[in-house]
């Protein structure tokens, strides 16, 4: 008497093949583009203006020599990292200006596109201070000609923390940047933390 042999069913995949194999096919199909949360993108221009402390330290002072400065003084602590301060005598900051200063494209440089052809100050874009409140904590203490006090304000994320407050002030605008993110921003971009100084 012969017996029947029962055919052998194929063994079902198990999850892990089932999970290959849907990301093989997830891998074929396109990625979906989608607008950056503008956050996002204040800080990836950020990082691309002031890609170490240095060039905070250029684009403060490219501003103090725009102001008419004929004296500079700067001071960095940890190689830039903990603290970068700029101070001149130049013609300082309307305190009308104030509320906008940090706001990325904001600038006194040009007012319109043909302007660049007769442009001579060293920065025009008005990204440098944007820039630098995306990274770090940005306080300015500023008096113009005429003024019996000065103002100072500090900045995050390019918005005005509070009122300018008056303060005694020496003629001209002081900057003071206590950075908080080149550090990530470094390691990020380098790879290595080699440059992480000035």
């Amino acid at each position: 008497m012969e017996v029947e042999r029962e055919h052998s069913e194929e063994p079902l995949p198990t999850t892990m093949e089932e999970d290959e194999a849907e990301a093989i096919r997830v891998a074929k199909e396109p990625p979906k583009i989608h607008r950056l949360d503008q956050s996002v993108v204040n800080r990836i221009a950020a990082g691309e203006v002031i890609q170490r402390p240095v060039s905070a330290v250029k684009e403060l002072v490219e501003n103090s020599l725009d102001a008419h400065s004929t004296s500079i003084n700067v001071v960095v602590k940890d190689g830039g990292l903990k603290l970068i301060q700029v101070s001149d005598d130049g013609h300082g900051i309307r305190y009308e200006d104030l509320p906008i200063l940090c706001e990325r494209h904001t600038t006194s440089k040009l007012s319109n596109f043909e302007d660049l052809q007769s442009i001579k100050s060293m920065g025009f874009r008005g990204e440098a201070l944007a820039s630098m409140t995306y990274v770090g904590h940005v306080t300015v203490t500023t008096i113009t000609a005429g003024q019996l006090h000065g103002y100072r304000v500090s900045y995050r994320d390019g918005v005005m923390e509070h009122e300018p407050k008056a303060c005694a002030a020496v003629k001209g605008t002081q900057i003071m940047d206590l950075v908080r993110k080149i550090r990530i921003q470094l390691r990020r971009m380098n790879g290595t933390t080699t440059f992480e100084s000035i």
